[in-house]
């Protein structure tokens, strides 16, 4: 048997939808400003990731070394799971990454049925981004002026991320309904 190169596997080439991902292939690229607001989201996102890793991690710590126990790691890493929650909406619905039921998605693609349910579910999502963002926006009003309990950090704040959140997946939303004949930007886990 002749010697094998260092980076060659001892399988033989598989090519797959998951090795060689062709989903956003003929997707026009986003506009200038929503691509600035994606990459806002995943910053912020990322930043409340690391807070809910840093929250539960010193909370784990500080049940086996109760001198350094805090309340606020707790606490902490709740308003980075809630706000992170809240902030990738736009982000997730831009690229079909949110909760969908995809079962009329290959019966119907290619055919106006298909563009019209695209319309339908974007203006589902339309609607419910809408609502959400109108409740932030009364939330933020009548939480700015509470602390949290341990941190001391307004909970409007949360909202605040919220309403960002909601109106980027409004915004994703109309200019999913606008473009629904064109083909469609998938989540690619690649590119978080």
């Amino acid at each position: 048997m002749g010697r094998r190169k260092r980076d060659e596997s001892i399988f033989g080439r598989t090519e797959t939808v998951f090795s060689v991902p062709d989903r956003n292939a003929g997707v026009p690229e986003d506009p200038l400003p929503l691509r600035l607001l994606s990459r806002l989201e995943i910053v912020v996102g990322a930043v409340c990731f690391i807070g809910i890793l840093v929250g539960v991690i010193y909370q784990v710590l500080g049940r086996y070394i109760p001198a350094i126990s805090w309340i606020g790691a707790g606490e902490l890493a709740l308003l980075s799971m809630v706000t992170m929650t809240f902030v990738m909406i736009g982000y997730l619905v831009g690229r079909s990454g949110h909760v969908t039921i995809e079962i009329f998605d290959r019966l119907l693609e290619g055919g106006r049925l298909f563009v019209a349910l695209r319309v339908f579910s974007s203006a589902v999502v339309l609607v419910s981004c809408a609502w959400l963002a109108f409740e932030s926006w009364e939330k933020i009003g009548a939480e700015m002026g509470r602390a949290s309990a341990a941190i001391g950090v307004p909970v409007g704040l949360v909202y605040v991320f919220a309403l960002i959140g909601s109106l980027s997946g409004a915004l994703h939303s109309v200019l999913k309904i606008r473009f629904s004949d064109r083909p469609e930007r998938r989540l690619d886990v690649d590119g978080m």
